[in-house]
């Protein structure tokens, strides 16, 4: 990315620091904003249909206070947004506005009515996205190493969770927000301008699984067919950027580049967790990010702090000469524009009127092919789908997610444990069978102490159906002993056993648990009914330390010498046998 490296040697770069949860819109309209979530109101990737109750695509009709082009518009900047997260209906600004429904990443084919402003654009921005979207087989040849007949084959299905037809859609969206970002800037020079791309997120969550270096859990095949994804497609979004910084060299602009959160990369990603998976694709997603400014007025170097995203707006407004609302939580980068005074503040969110074009509905079909691409990223599950109660009020509701996600922020950023106590009720009210809600709450009364309540909330959870409940378990009790309350991770275990009778590894820790306790007859019953079929190491040798203590030198020997038929590779057991087989005395632990 020579680009990038240029933009950042020659500009004023920080790390960015975003806050729980790592969701697009809320953080993207956070940065928009400079509001907090529970301000903004935008809170998940959906919202309810107030007169039918189905879950619809979130929209700008849910946010709450003006957006910084609202802000600039009504001080007489000219201004321009292009694809930014929520903006649906399209808004009524100085200039040119071109919603999140028109780029085809998770609206394919939808219509441009009411997602342009002014509506004159409509046809050109139509023609611009059919002649743009398609992408051959021989320019998908260039990222993916799989022959003519298996990129055909590949895209016949048509299937999001088939990584051709992924990349298709992906370097097929980037390319039609591109050009029609380019032509308008181009066409109307705006004061200011916000573009968003969404590839370079919706890359790394199909992709980074199979990027070098390789993982454990990947394939060699996929490696070879995908390794060289993403780093091609970020070369593709640095020739992008290239273009962007040329006109902002022409222009005399300031070029303000960031992310709305990070991603894993390199050795640090997790392993086993599919960036896809609804349950684990969050996990691929770190708060830092990157920020960098360059161009006019810019003080070349590197900040000693982070700045964050409610920073973006007030910076917005200072680089402007416009005021910022007290609303606004973040402040001017000081160190990126030295010879910029911050912005005067006042009451600007209540003079800024936010006027959204006429629309159309969202179609019963449109609400479930964005929804489909939500769940083959790994957003949401198909639960989160259903439809609730419809609240017969103006504005679109909220849905179980967004109160749960409301929660989120006020536990882990706000630590108001009240409030965030209250939000997660909220969700149950919306669905009471709503499990990631109830583990949250779990989670918020072992931060308060209550571990009684906690694990209540904690069994609700896992009995309404949240994900790996053997591994949330499994990790909740180690957490419970590392913290001194061995009784509590025992009764925790020995549930889990009891409901979870198949599970190794629940058992295992159970059997630990007990020995650490000096309970070596508890311990061998934990795992007793897995000593006959395990190949596991860990289980075997357990079974051996615990045969040991209770005084049976012979059978677990015999339990050693299985383990090393199965893994010869243990030196620890090998040592272990040795000393078993030439000194009986060593069979028993005092």
């Amino acid at each position: 990315m020579p680009n990038f490296r240029r933009l950042a040697a020659e500009g004023h770069s920080a790390t960015l620091t975003a806050f729980a949860p790592l969701i697009s819109p809320i953080l993207w309209t956070s940065a928009a904003t400079g509001a907090a979530p529970d301000v903004h109101g935008v809170l998940d990737f959906q919202e309810v249909d107030p007169k039918t109750g189905q879950k619809v695509p979130i929209s700008g009709s849910t946010r709450q206070v003006p957006a910084i082009w609202n802000v600039a518009s009504a001080a007489g900047r000219k201004v321009g947004v292009v694809g930014w997260w929520a903006t649906h209906p399209a808004e009524e600004v100085n200039g040119f506005f071109v919603s999140d429904r028109v780029t085809p990443l998770l609206f394919p084919r939808a219509s441009t009515s009411g997602a342009v402003y002014p509506v004159s654009l409509a046809e050109g921005i139509e023609r611009a996205r059919s002649r743009q979207e398609a992408i051959s087989d021989t320019e998908l040849a260039q990222y993916v190493r799989l022959s003519a007949e298996e990129i055909a084959r590949a895209r016949v299905t048509g299937h999001r969770e088939t990584p051709a037809v992924a990349l298709a859609e992906i370097l097929g969206a980037t390319r039609v927000a591109q050009r029609i970002a380019r032509d308008l800037y181009d066409r109307n020079l705006p004061d200011l301008f916000l573009f968003y791309l969404a590839g370079t997120d919706e890359i790394g969550h199909v992709f980074a699984q199979y990027t070098p270096p390789k993982l454990l859990c990947a394939s060699e095949e996929d490696l070879a067919r995908y390794g060289e994804v993403v780093a091609k497609y970020y070369g593709l979004v640095d020739r992008l950027l290239g273009q962007w910084m040329r006109r902002a060299e022409e222009d005399g602009a300031t070029l303000l580049v960031h992310s709305d959160h990070g991603f894993h990369w390199g050795a640090g990603r997790p392993c086993g967790l599919p960036s896809e998976g609804w349950n684990t694709a969050a996990f691929w997603h770190r708060p830092e990010g990157v920020f960098v400014a360059w161009g006019a007025r810019v003080g070349p170097g590197r900040s000693p702090k982070p700045v964050t995203l409610f920073d973006m707006a007030p910076t917005v407004a200072a680089l402007l000469g416009i005021a910022a609302d007290p609303g606004m939580r973040g402040g001017l980068l000081r160190s990126a524009f030295p010879g910029v005074p911050p912005p005067a503040r006042q009451d600007v969110f209540s003079r800024a009127a936010v006027r959204r074009v006429a629309a159309q509905p969202v179609t019963e079909a449109e609400a479930a092919e964005y929804a489909r691409k939500l769940m083959a990223l790994g957003y949401i599950s198909g639960a989160e789908t259903r439809a609730v109660a419809a609240t017969g009020e103006d504005r679109p509701g909220r849905t179980e997610g967004a109160w749960n996600n409301l929660g989120i922020y006020l536990r882990e950023t706000r630590r108001d444990f009240a409030r965030a106590a209250e939000a997660f009720r909220k969700a149950l009210e919306v669905r009471p069978d709503y499990p990631t809600a109830m583990f949250n709450l779990a989670i918020l009364d072992r931060l308060r102490g209550d571990h009684a309540a906690a694990e209540q909330w904690l069994l609700r959870a896992l009995e309404s159906g949240f994900p790996d409940p053997e591994g949330t378990l499994l990790g909740w009790a180690v957490e419970d002993l590392g913290k001194g309350r061995v009784a509590a991770s025992e009764k925790l275990l020995s549930w889990g056993v009891a409901r979870y009778p198949a599970s190794e590894k629940l058992a295992q820790q159970l059997a630990f648990v007990r020995f650490q306790r000096k309970d070596c007859r508890g311990a061998r019953e934990a795992l007793a009914v897995f000593e006959n079929r395990s190949r596991e190491p860990d289980t075997l040798n357990s079974l051996a330390l615990y045969e040991s203590c209770l005084g049976d030198r012979q059978k677990a020997i015999r339990l050693l010498e299985r383990s090393l038929a199965a893994h010869p590779d243990q030196p620890g057991v090998i040592d272990s046998l040795g000393r078993l087989r030439a000194d009986p005395g060593s069979s028993k632990q005092e």
